[in-house]
């Protein structure tokens, strides 16, 4: 198949699903699980038309009729299930169409393909709704499914599904292969950040490339050392950061307490995840005991949880909360 070889990272994880499918031993539900930005979603909906080809062999042929139609995108044997909008949760009512679409003939052929995910998004009423299919499969149906965090799926979810679990590739060979598919020049330096941002995800550092996120990351290193620095007001941070992607703030907090926790233990002094900002995290492992700098960090992914979880937090709390935290770790008070 294409995804395989323009993401190599996936090879070993075509070859496990090709054996099972050459062996007639793929099961009538797989989950793809790994952090965001490796080409889960890329992978499976390739995965689809090999399913729905009418000549299928180890990838699509491309020609068939049913290929066109998967092409086109309006391949009647194939339901997407995805958050209506970013970040939004997957709705009971597209779960019932599930079930619908399950429970139907095929039109073009004798197979039938959902792709679902991120499977995490679903909130508790959809899991449950999405179990009957899962507990009573159509023999000619195959639920696909992909997710960020299985942490936050039922085990029942998990437990009826073939999981097959995918790592970023080796960061120098992501490097490498980021800054030969950027469309934009980055210097090494900048391809280099950019990736850790991403943390070692490729795909999802193209993303950031392209939202100009890492000129927004670099902008937040300023902004930190001069909030270290009393050189920023509280209230400037507060009407700047409002309107920036919470997701992003949340996540280099996140690993601006990981690398404290490293510089504290010791166990990691070379591979941080921001080394711009090390004098601060050093200042963090230096002032609080490594008890404190976890306490916060559990917090930090509460706040991640309660964000994705659409429990529509407050950002100007959630951001306080945040450098109130961070001050504390050094012993300074936020007034």
């Amino acid at each position: 198949m294409k995804v395989p070889h323009a993401l190599p990272w996936l090879n070993i994880i075509n070859d496990q699903i090709l054996g099972q499918y050459d062996k007639q031993r793929l099961g009538h539900a797989l989950l793809l699980t790994g952090q965001a930005g490796l080409g889960k979603r890329l992978y499976l909906r390739e995965l689809s038309q090999l399913l729905l080809c009418s000549n299928r062999e180890t990838k699509p042929c491309g020609q068939c009729a049913s290929c066109n139609l998967f092409n086109a995108g309006s391949h009647p044997d194939l339901l997407m299930v995805e958050p209506e909008e970013k970040g939004k949760q997957i709705k009971i009512e597209q779960i019932r169409r599930v079930t619908e679409f399950v429970n139907t003939t095929a039109q073009k052929g004798q197979s039938k393909v959902v792709l679902l995910g991120p499977a995490e998004a679903m909130n508790i009423n959809a899991s449950n709704a999405l179990l009957k299919s899962l507990e009573e499969p159509s023999s000619n149906v195959t639920l696909l499914l992909y997710s960020h965090q299985p942490s936050g799926l039922l085990a029942t979810i998990k437990s009826r599904c073939q999981q097959f679990s995918i790592y970023p590739p080796e960061f120098q060979l992501a490097l490498t292969w980021l800054q030969q598919n950027s469309a934009t020049q980055l210097s090494p330096e900048n391809a280099n950040s950019v990736l850790r941002l991403a943390s070692g995800a490729p795909l999802k550092a193209i993303e950031l490339i392209e939202q100009d996120v890492h000129v927004q990351y670099m902008q937040f290193c300023q902004n930190m050392m001069d909030f270290q620095n009393r050189q920023v007001m509280w209230s400037d941070l507060l009407t700047k950061w409002k309107n920036w992607d919470m997701e992003n703030l949340l996540q280099w907090f996140y690993h601006l307490l990981l690398d404290a926790q490293k510089l504290k233990s010791g166990s990691d002094t070379v591979n941080i995840a921001m080394p711009e900002l090390r004098v601060q995290t050093q200042q963090v492992a230096q002032c609080a005991p490594y008890t404190q700098i976890e306490r916060v960090l559990m917090k930090l992914v509460q706040s991640q949880m309660a964000f994705r979880g659409q429990a529509n937090p407050n950002p100007v709390m959630m951001i306080e909360s945040v450098l109130i935290d961070w001050l504390g770790l050094l012993g300074q008070s936020s007034k």
